[in-house]
């Protein structure tokens, strides 16, 4: 009886082994499911942008389109895709780039004039908590008395008004993670402010600025509410002109999908850019930069 016992007693690092391939292959099964329950909407927006109108409605329904066409792409793009896709490309890069203007500055008063726990920080950030609700019918009554309802410069200043709070915490906490010892002797050195600011802060800054602009492009580009309140007919972003599909015609899914893949492509290549750089930035700090 003992020497069958010991013959089917599993060594302890046997075990430990088989609970640690358990263990692997339940977090390999848990993040694949993850990334197909991810990635299914896109899939599934990508077969449909391909999809003749007649396959978008056959019986029984097909997965992938027997007879892929690109007349969707053009169709789309002329109805009103393209001038929605344009408007945000513009809207959008102007009001990143404004806050990052005047984020930075603000961000850097921030992280060297008031402490990382002090209220100042919360009532900034708060800022953007406000439901868009809550503003856009300001900025609606004052853009109609100054002249900058339905127009680039309104819409902008609406976004840039909303990104601009999380812009300005998120660079004073990374402005916060730069030793002060790094500006105090540029200015032994007798470096101006300008000189510091282009040679030190920056360059150690490029973390928290690719964020932030990646950030604060996104939520512009994504933004319905104030495009709808905001502008008429001469300015039209990507959200409004995808809700026009549904109110002034039949929703053709075919030329939804289109726009929709053709729309996440600037964000994509963005993303893509940033990426890239931030590696690069970080493995010059690592090494010494």
């Amino acid at each position: 009886m003992s020497a069958l016992t010991q013959t089917l007693h599993v060594p302890p690092k046997a075990k430990i082994r088989t609970e640690g391939l358990v263990g692997v292959v339940l977090r390999h099964a848990v993040l694949i499911a993850l990334v197909i329950f991810c990635l299914a909407p896109i899939v599934w927006l990508l077969i449909t942008a391909f999809k003749p109108y007649g396959e978008l409605f056959s019986s029984p329904p097909t997965l992938f389109p027997i007879h892929p066409t690109l007349v969707n792409f053009a169709a789309g793009w002329s109805v009103g895709g393209g001038r929605g896709i344009r408007d945000s490309l513009i809207v959008a890069t102007s009001s990143t780039v404004l806050c990052l203007i005047l984020g930075f500055p603000a961000a850097y008063a921030l992280a060297r004039r008031f402490a990382a726990h002090g209220q100042l920080s919360f009532t900034i950030l708060s800022l953007r908590m406000l439901p868009p609700i809550v503003p856009v019918i300001g900025f609606y009554l004052m853009f109609q008395k100054l002249g900058l309802y339905d127009s680039y410069i309104g819409l902008i200043i609406a976004y840039t008004f909303m990104n601009l709070p999380l812009v300005i915490w998120l660079l004073a906490e990374f402005i916060r993670q730069i030793p002060r010892s790094y500006e105090d002797a540029a200015r032994i050195d007798g470096a101006p402010w300008f000189r510091m600011f282009c040679d030190i802060l920056l360059p150690l800054s490029a973390p928290g600025i690719m964020t932030a602009a990646i950030l604060s492009m996104m939520f512009a580009w994504n933004e319905f509410l104030f495009s709808l309140v905001l502008t008429g007919d001469n300015v039209i972003t990507l959200p409004k002109a995808l809700a026009d599909f549904f109110l002034f015609q039949e929703p053709n899914w075919g030329q939804l999908g289109a726009i929709g893949i053709v729309a996440m492509g600037p964000l994509l290549i963005l993303c893509y850019l940033m990426q890239r750089y931030l590696i690069r930035s970080f493995t010059a700090e690592l090494g010494g930069r």
